[in-house]
């Protein structure tokens, strides 16, 4: 299959090949979150408990969100870079980030968007 020119990998985020030919990929299993990245990204995300799904543009490797209806922490069940957003994953920067129910920003113990 020929490489769109614009794809980015949504594993590292960057172009010139397919998310199967990463040099970034673990083998499957290791990590606890598609994206293995550094930097913060975009999360879909479903509650195994209760199924309720959100979205989120503070989304990081091996953290997850907790349920607000559930209380239990969700980790995302896809990723994608913040620079290409296509269709519903605008993320609305007015938006407040609800920081009691991030895993990142309870590990760093301030606003995650900050680092």
């Amino acid at each position: 299959k020929k490489l769109p020119s614009t794809y980015l990998c949504h594993l590292c985020f960057q172009k010139g090949h397919f998310i199967k030919d990463c040099p970034q990929a673990h083998p499957k299993g290791e990590g606890l979150t598609p994206y293995q990245g550094k930097k913060r990204c975009f999360g879909e995300y479903k509650c195994p408990k209760c199924k309720r799904k959100w979205m989120s543009g503070n989304s990081w490797a091996n953290m997850g969100q907790e349920c607000i209806k559930c209380h239990i922490n969700v980790f995302p069940q896809k990723q994608r870079p913040l620079e290409k957003p296509d269709g519903l994953d605008v993320s609305d920067q007015a938006k407040v980030h609800p920081q009691h129910l991030c895993q990142k920003c309870k590990q760093l113990g301030y606003y995650c968007r900050r680092i």
